[in-house]
């Protein structure tokens, strides 16, 4: 089954990390990694808009649920020994 997009929801001891949108749509709003999968394999496609948006590189992503509503997989990732970099700073901020 193709899905068209991956979230990654990553989390330290303390906290999920999240940015808030500075853009329409959902301007305001707050968001984890996310992305179109643009038909790559969904794990390489999560770590890539991983990278892309906060500069850490993730191996030790886990898979949580398919979510059909939105077509999209969802992963987890603990990054207690990482700090996570903005970078999209014209499209979300802390």
């Amino acid at each position: 089954m193709y899905l068209k997009f991956v979230g990654v929801v990553t989390y330290d001891e303390d906290d999920i990390w999240m940015s808030t949108r500075f853009k329409s749509p959902i301007k305001g709003s707050l968001q984890v990694v996310f992305g179109k999968s643009d038909g790559k394999e969904l794990q390489t496609a999560a770590r890539r808009e991983a990278r892309e948006e906060t500069d850490l590189e993730l191996s030790q992503m886990q898979y949580l649920v398919t979510d059909q509503d939105y077509d999209c997989d969802i992963y987890i990732c603990d990054i207690e020994r990482f700090k996570p970099r903005r970078m999209e700073p014209d499209k979300v901020g802390p």
